[in-house]
C-alpha cells in the first residue's frame, strides 16, 4: 500500500520531470552512444522507521547499471545496487525507461524503474542469524554526465526515489549514486563534412 508521503513526493517528481521535457530545447546532437555501462559509490537513506528502528538508516555501497538507447535519447535502463551498514543491507534490482537530454558535453536524464526490493537486518537470535524480506519495488530519479574522455563520461549525480513493500509494510528510501559511465557504439547520424 502507498502511503500519503509516497504519492505526494512521487507526484512532486512526475511533475517536475514533465516541467523538464516541456522547457528543454530539442538535442543539438545528431549522435549519441548506443550504450553506457555506469559504476560507481552509492549511499542509500532507508527508510529503517516503518521496521521498527527508532531513525532512518544510512546505508553505503555500489551502483551499476547499462542503458541500450532505442532512439536518440530514449532508452531502456537497468539499474542495481548494493546498500550496507552494521545491522542491515538492502538491495535493489530495477528496470525502466530512461530519457536523456544531450548537449554537447554533457547529458541530463530521468528514469522510472520498477523491479524488486530485497532487504536484510542481521539482528543474531538462537535459531536464526538474519531477517530478510523481499518485494515489490519502484521509483524514479535523474542525474548528470559530464563528458571527460570520447568515450567516458563522470556521473557528476544520479538521485533515485524508491518506494519498497517489504518486511509487510512500505519503505520509501532515497539513493544518491556517482561513478563513471563507459559509452561504446552509436545512435544517429552522422554528420556529414
Amino acid at each position: 500500500m502507498i502511503t500519503q508521503s509516497a504519492s505526494k513526493a512521487w507526484l512532486a517528481f512526475s511533475l517536475i520531470a514533465l516541467l523538464i521535457l516541456l522547457v528543454s530545447p530539442v538535442a543539438r546532437a545528431q549522435e549519441a552512444p548506443r550504450y553506457d555501462v555506469f559504476g560507481g559509490f552509492s549511499y542509500l537513506r532507508f527508510d529503517a522507521k516503518t521496521i521498527g528502528y527508532p531513525d532512518s538508516t544510512n546505508l553505503y555501497g555500489a551502483n551499476v547499471g547499462a542503458t541500450g538507447y532505442i532512439k536518440l535519447n530514449f532508452g531502456v535502463a537497468i539499474d542495481l545496487s548494493g546498500n550496507y551498514g552494521s545491522e542491515m543491507s538492502a538491495y535493489h534490482f530495477m528496470v525502466g525507461p530512461q530519457y536523456a537530454f544531450r548537449r554537447d558535453k554533457s547529458k541530463f536524464y530521468v528514469q522510472g524503474l520498477v523491479g524488486k526490493a530485497q532487504n536484510r537486518v542481521s539482528i543474531p537470535q538462537t535459531t536464526r542469524s538474519h531477517f530478510e524480506s523481499v518485494g515489490l519495488s519502484f521509483g524514479g530519479g535523474g542525474g548528470f554526465d559530464y563528458d571527460w574522455k570520447p568515450n567516458i563520461s563522470i556521473r557528476v549525480f544520479q538521485a533515485d526515489f524508491f518506494h519498497s513493500d517489504t518486511f509487510g509494510t512500505s519503505q520509501n528510501d532515497v539513493r544518491v549514486s556517482t561513478g563513471i559511465v563507459y559509452h561504446f557504439g552509436h545512435i544517429g547520424h552522422r554528420r556529414r563534412l
